[in-house]
């Protein structure tokens, strides 16, 4: 028989060469029916409310989303000549191997899903994963796309040709068809070996039993449908737009499939929850509607309708704060994307809780209240205290420091601002796990919002998401998502930092803003370096120390007028004399003076290198009040930079102000709770301690110092002469180790110190004193 098609009613007839001495013919309607020398049984799979065009090739056309539009009772579509037969079903095709294959579900007499030996089940929400009976499933991600696109479009057959064009459009038409080829040879082979016979493929079509495969996306939207509320739902922020989204950059035209594809999932869900809700008229919400509402209110913060369900929700528990924290974003929302305000019906409700409530209410601030203010050392800490969290990075080849850097050009425009209280980069650069505690980060950091979100970067393109959430109720204050190119990650920092400041501090207006984006270096890789060379310049390992210098100066080749390489130079050289490195001490210190009157001359109002410059004029040049002058005007341009006020402290230390020594090293350690590099701090209110008298207050800040740096010998001095002045002198000597020379303590560096005399001559006679015990302990 020679292949042909013809039209007959409303089905295509379709037969073609099998290969055996069997004739074969396929027939394809809105179901499907197949007839050979066998027996046929007719049988209809559910169909959904879409008309479906038939396919010139006879193959079921583009079938995007038809599950989208709600089940509908079967179709049946079958002329009565044929839909008296009884006779069995039975199709053979070639799989990918050249091989000859049954198609699942038409499996002889066989009952469907009587053969089934595994289950095959895909997350398509986030990170994708695939799993047989709970076995997870390695697969390339156009193979893990092919799959979920197979799922959302409902198709149990699709052509090859629609596949290589979804996943493999900017190939030559040969290489994409063996690209597939290898796709499906994976899924199959992968299946296979776990016993799962739902997946298909012969040289025409691929195919998937979508029936016998479960998926989170087709359960949360079965589940509304039905009047359950899935908890995911409840736990993340326009759930929708998450869909395969780690998958967005395999190819254009997925991307594009995508783009359509989940408004229309994302509109299912909405009506599906919206019918779960009380008529406007209903005080009474009952846990399911509430449920749906906060449902629908993170799929769509605007939703006023949700938002009047939550109102009441919240005020019938009593809960008036949360019930203005809702109207409160979705006011902002409205005002910040439509310039207008909520439905009348909406602040008739609102109205209605001020005049219940009136000594409480009062017309919504466009951003959330800040908690009340917490006296620290001096400082009244009224200000809403933010920490940028580690960015996930979605894209396994990403660059760590490419993260790192994200999240610190946020925290430098944060920083920048007088109305926030932004905890340091080196404080949250925490391990973050998928699900992580924001309640315990929150107050692990002591901090109210929380910025997390994650960064994906295919090529040369680029996309982020933001979340910015209140710690102490894990309730999402605002979400953002950003996409561009990888010349144009400044931009999207500094977009990122707008929005947090606009949600957390809307009073800011234009000039500060301006003023909050810092001058950019010339080239990302600059950028990248200076970070990198950040963190090793704190290594315990020499070796890592010097490559820090190696990549400062990298840096700054690369960006000649930008400050932070040749800040972070200056603070390299003072630490190489602090730590006992360097051969030549006066010259060390010499040249960081020299680096930090550069950074300025490059940019003098970057806070960093005021910061820098002014305690090198202390260190280097022993000029104490200048470097006070320099320090506050660090810290006027930036009121939230951790290490201008431990430098600070340090400062006041040696101009004997021990009380805003000790308020400036609280404030470095609010800012930097969990910094590596805190011990600085502590080691200055050690100093600050120990010149006051309090000698139990300067041993236990020391002993912690020493317990992380054994070998600082600067720390080291004032916690030997408090041990020593504390009559604990086996103590002292204890820790007197590092702090000798072949058997000698080592009193030189007492001359080129910028400690103040009264403090030098304690230290000296403490040291003196333990070094004659120790001459007759040896004696």
């Amino acid at each position: 028989m020679r292949a042909k098609a013809a039209e007959t009613g409303p089905f295509t007839l379709v037969s073609r060469p099998s290969g055996r001495s069997e004739e074969h013919f396929s027939f394809r309607t809105s179901g499907r029916i197949s007839i050979s020398s066998q027996p046929l049984t007719i049988w209809q799979p559910k169909m959904y409310h879409l008309p479906i065009a038939t396919d010139p090739a006879g193959c079921i056309p583009e079938l995007t989303c038809h599950w989208l539009h709600g089940q509908r009772e079967p179709i049946i579509c079958i002329p009565p000549s044929i839909g008296s037969l009884d006779l069995p079903s039975y199709t053979v095709v070639d799989d990918v191997d050249g091989g000859w294959d049954e198609m699942s579900g038409v499996n002889g007499d066989k009952a469907v899903g009587e053969a089934e030996t595994g289950r095959l089940r895909l997350n398509i929400i986030g990170a994708f994963s695939a799993s047989v009976d709970e076995q997870e499933i390695g697969l390339s991600r156009k193979a893990q796309a092919l799959l979920g696109y197979m799922m959302l479009s409902s198709a149990r057959q699709l052509p090859r040709t629609k596949l290589v064009g979804l996943l493999w459009s900017e190939k030559e038409d040969p290489l994409a068809k063996g690209s597939l080829r290898q796709s499906l040879s994976q899924i199959q082979r992968e299946l296979k070996a776990r016993g799962c016979t739902h997946f298909h493929a012969d040289q025409m079509h691929v195919a998937l039993d979508i029936e016998h495969v479960a998926c989170d996306v087709m359960e949360i939207v079965a589940n509304a449908e039905r009047g359950i509320v899935h908890p995911l739902l409840l736990s993340r922020e326009r759930l929708t737009d998450d869909i395969l989204d780690d998958l967005e950059g395999v190819d254009p035209a997925l991307s594009e499939w995508l783009a359509e594809t989940r408004p229309l999932i994302h509109e299912r869900l909405i009506d599906a929850l919206t019918r779960l809700l009380p008529d406007e008229a209903e005080t009474i919400v009952t846990a399911t509607a509430e449920a749906a509402a906060k449902a629908i209110f993170r799929l769509d913060s605007e939703n006023e309708r949700a938002v009047r369900v939550l109102i009441k929700s919240h005020t019938t528990a009593g809960s008036i704060g949360a019930a203005l924290a809702v109207y409160a974003r979705l006011w902002r929302q409205l005002e910040d994307t439509y310039d207008i305000e909520p439905h009348k019906l909406t602040q008739d409700l609102i109205t209605g809780l001020r005049q219940q409530q009136p000594e409480t209410l009062a017309r919504p601030a466009p951003s959330p209240v800040a908690a009340p203010a917490v006296g620290l050392a001096g400082l009244a800490v009224s200000r809403p205290s933010v920490a940028v969290l580690p960015f996930r990075a979605l894209t396994p080849a990403l660059e760590p420091q490419f993260t790192i850097g994200i999240v610190d050009s946020v925290v430098q425009a944060l920083s920048s601002l007088k109305e926030l209280f932004v905890i340091s980069r080196g404080s949250t650069m925490i391990s973050m796990s998928q699900t992580p505690d924001l309640r315990a980060i929150g107050r692990d950091l002591n901090a109210q919002y929380l910025l997390h979100g994650s960064i994906q970067r295919v090529g040369d393109m680029i996309r982020i998401s933001t979340e910015l959430v209140a710690a102490e109720t894990v309730e999402v204050v605002r979400v953002d998502r950003l996409s561009g190119t990888a010349a144009d990650v400044f931009d999207l920092q500094d977009r990122i930092a707008v929005e947090v400041i606009r949600s957390l501090a809307p009073q800011v207006r234009d000039r500060e803003l301006h003023r909050a984006m810092q001058k950019r270096p010339d080239d990302l890789d600059s950028y990248q370096l200076a970070l990198v060379g950040y963190d090793q310049m704190f290594s315990p390992d020499y070796t890592t120390f010097v490559t820090a210098r190696t990549n400062f100066e990298r840096a700054h080749v690369l960006s000649p007028d930008w400050a932070p390489p040749l800040s972070y130079s200056a603070i390299w050289h003072m630490q190489r004399v602090a730590r006992g490195w360097s051969a030549n001490a006066p010259n060390e210190l010499d040249t960081a003076r020299a680096l930090a009157e550069r950074a300025l001359e490059r940019n003098s109002a970057d806070p960093l290198a005021n910061a820098v410059g002014g305690y090198t004029l202390s260190q280097c040049k022993h000029d104490h009040a200048g470097a006070l002058k320099q320090l506050d005007r660090a810290i006027e341009l930036t009121p939230n930079l951790a290490l201008a006020f431990a430098y600070r402290a340090a400062v006041n230390v040696r101009c004997e102000r021990h009380e805003d020594a000790l308020a400036d090293a609280a404030i470095n350690l609010r800012l930097s709770p969990r910094d590596r590099h805190a011990w600085f701090a502590e080691m200055i209110a050690a100093q600050a301690h120990f010149s006051k008298n309090d000698l139990n207050s300067a041993i236990e800040h020391a002993t912690r110092v020493a317990t992380l740096l054994p070998s600082n010998q600067v720390n080291l001095r004032i916690l030997v002469a408090a041990l020593v002045e504390s009559e604990r002198l086996d103590d002292a000597q204890t820790f007197a180790g590092p702090l000798m020379t072949a058997g000698q303590l080592d009193l030189k560096w007492i001359a080129t110190s910028p400690w103040p005399k009264p403090t030098l001559a304690r230290i000296e006679a403490a040291l003196a004193r333990l070094a004659s015990a120790i001459r007759q302990g040896n004696t």
